[in-house]
C-alpha cells in the first residue's frame, strides 16, 4: 500500500505536522512572553502575607514588578509584603 521513502526522507501526516506546527507555536509563545512559559502560584501556596517579615519585603524582592506585582505570585501585592519564597536583590525604592 505504502511505498518505503526514499533517499532517507520521512513521510509525514497530516496530524503529526499539525501536532509539530502547534508545538512549534506554544514554545515561541513562552519564548516571547516569559508569562506564558509559567504558571502564577497561589497567594496561599506561598504564604503570602500584606506587610513585611523583618527585612523581608515584596518590594526588596528580584521578583517583585512595580507597582503592585510579582513575576511568581497570582494577583495583585503590596509592595510592603512578603512570602516564603522572597529571594533578596531589588533595591527598596
Amino acid at each position: 500500500m505504502f511505498s518505503e521513502p526514499e533517499h532517507g526522507s520521512v513521510r509525514l501526516s497530516r496530524r503529526s505536522l499539525l501536532r509539530r506546527a502547534v508545538g512549534a507555536t506554544g514554545v515561541l509563545a513562552a519564548t516571547l512572553n516569559p508569562a506564558l512559559a509559567q504558571p502564577k502560584i497561589s497567594k496561599v501556596a506561598v504564604n503570602y502575607q500584606d506587610h513585611p517579615d523583618g527585612d523581608k519585603r515584596c518590594d526588596k524582592c528580584v521578583q517583585f514588578q512595580p507597582p503592585d506585582a510579582c513575576k511568581v505570585v497570582d494577583g495583585p501585592i503590596s509592595p510592603q509584603g512578603s512570602c516564603r519564597i522572597f529571594v533578596p536583590g531589588r533595591p527598596r525604592s
